[in-house]
């Protein structure tokens, strides 16, 4: 008699366990899938996103060059004269949208943030600049410096030690700054953001 009883006892520890191995599948499905959708979100799709938005407003710049010369368009005028007139090629007149032959980068102050997820332990500082041939660059950048400083302190202290350590972050930070000083400065201002110190302590 007491063959049969272990007999069901077996049956029943059988029968929970395998279970317990079906619903595994589901379970794992359930915790994955939102931090999969959340890492794809971050680190995939919004740099892609950052790079696409801050792409149009340098070929804005370039279509407005093209126009302006008949032989040269990287040395004309936009304002220039009409296209017959042989004088589009001068140095003076060289240059992107304002007009400016040489290309200037000014430097803001130094940035300094705590690393996300560090407990204030780690610090991340940069050094930031823009580039470009507007001749009212230097002034553009005293009057918004601090507005330029805290759209990169907003981004930088997003960053965590993982971010920081990815292969390709300093072409990434520089996109997204771009980004971010263009919903500061109007396009056109700067062409390019540069980052030439980027340490983290």
């Amino acid at each position: 008699m007491a063959a049969p009883a272990s007999d069901k006892n077996d049956g029943s520890k059988s029968e929970s366990s395998g279970g317990i191995k079906a619903m595994l599948p589901l379970l794992l499905n359930i915790v994955l899938l939102p931090v999969m959708a959340f890492v794809m979100t971050q680190y995939v799709l919004l740099p892609r996103l950052n790079l696409v938005g801050s792409a149009p407003p340098a070929t804005e710049g370039d279509l407005h060059d093209a126009p302006a010369g008949p032989g040269d368009d990287k040395h004309a005028d936009p304002v220039a004269h009409s296209p017959d007139s042989g004088k589009g090629s001068h140095p003076p007149a060289a240059g992107g949208p304002h007009g400016s032959g040489t290309e200037t980068t000014q430097m803001l102050e130094p940035v300094t943030v705590n690393v996300a997820g560090t407990m204030g332990s780690r610090l991340l500082m940069a050094k930031i600049g823009i580039r470009g041939n507007n001749p009212k660059l230097e002034d553009i950048v005293k009057t918004r410096g601090p507005d330029l400083r805290d759209a990169a302190s907003s981004l930088l202290c997003t960053k965590t030690l993982m971010d920081i350590e990815r292969q390709g972050f300093r072409i990434t930070i520089k996109a997204e700054l771009k980004s971010a000083f263009l919903r500061v400065l109007n396009p056109g201002v700067f062409t390019e953001v540069v980052v030439p110190d980027l340490a983290i302590q």
